[in-house]
């Protein structure tokens, strides 16, 4: 979607438990030597500065990264799987920064593996490419993988490179879904790429919105069909998880509103869902007024 700019809604809710749940595939990645490949279908700018006017407009930071680093600082008890997402976010709030995915990717990858980002928008992918040729930050662990950003719809790149020479690896995929035709356009991409790439994960994120519901199951039972017939070894392991960080919109002039959010995860790295479920409380209690609701389905 042209139209769509994330600085609006960088670090809020969604991003958290999609950026959460990346930072746990990425590690899992980084436990061997061997190298991976990682295609993030939608880059948005990269990184997001906290005091941007769009952002402060929205709020969206505040009720999102801002209060949960606060929650964070006033209840110690915080579940092992989410440290690395919390270090993360405080490295960057320092500076008033915020990671968006194609950010958290160069923070975790190393020298030996691939990077390719694709980004529509004329605006954002200029911003991308300086912030990932050009970074604002550079922490001192951090290496120099392999970035490729091309200024093109992620499903193309997706086509054009499957599979990729180094067959570990990570497809993630968040489209706008401002239009109908993400809920069709995106399950068909995956689709190809399970039959393309069937040793690569993918981590599909997607909104809770209630005029949205029907295309998003109709999306997730796509999927579902689409996964029988690929060859995956450990197709019965993967799964969705989904959290609700405010009551479902009763008034029809507020069922627009982005409620909760969700992840598709196929092909998943060994003990994520674990991982997951042991956080998703402490997230939850963090982002909600009353504690919220998550659940994790197989898919």
């Amino acid at each position: 979607m042209l139209s769509y700019r994330h600085a609006f809604h960088a670090g809020n809710h969604a991003d958290i438990l999609k950026h959460f749940v990346l930072t746990l595939i990425l590690k899992s990645l980084t436990k061997k030597e061997k190298p991976f490949t990682i295609f993030d279908t939608h880059g948005g700018a990269g990184i997001y500065q906290l005091d941007d006017p769009r952002l402060l407009q929205t709020e969206e930071a505040k009720t999102g990264i801002l209060k949960f680093l606060q929650f964070v600082e006033q209840n110690q008890n915080i579940p092992t799987p989410l440290i690395e997402y919390i270090e993360l976010c405080k490295k960057y709030s320092s500076v008033g920064l915020y990671p968006g995915s194609p950010e958290i990717e160069r923070f975790f990858m190393r020298s030996q593996d691939k990077l390719f980002v694709a980004e529509l928008h004329n605006t954002e992918i200029k911003n991308l490419k300086e912030n990932l040729t050009s970074p604002i930050v550079n922490f001192a662990h951090m290496q120099n993988p392999s970035i490729t950003v091309e200024h093109t719809n992620g499903f193309e790149m997706l086509y054009s490179k499957l599979p990729p020479l180094i067959r570990r690896g990570l497809i993630i995929c968040d489209p706008s879904y401002e239009t109908s035709r993400d809920y069709t356009d995106t399950p068909l991409a995956l689709e190809k790429a399970m039959h393309k790439w069937n040793t690569g994960i993918i981590a599909l994120w997607y909104p809770l919105l209630c005029h949205r519901i029907n295309e998003l199951n109709k999306m997730k039972e796509y999927l579902q069909n689409a996964l029988k017939q690929a060859k995956y070894s450990n197709d019965n392991n993967s799964f969705f998880v989904e959290m609700e960080v405010e009551p479902i919109p009763k008034d029809k002039e507020a069922r627009s509103g982005l409620y909760g959010s969700g992840m598709i995860i196929i092909n998943p790295p060994y003990n994520l869902q674990n991982q997951i479920e042991e956080t998703l409380p402490y997230i939850s209690k963090a982002l909600s007024e009353k504690d919220g609701k998550w659940n994790i389905h197989k898919l």
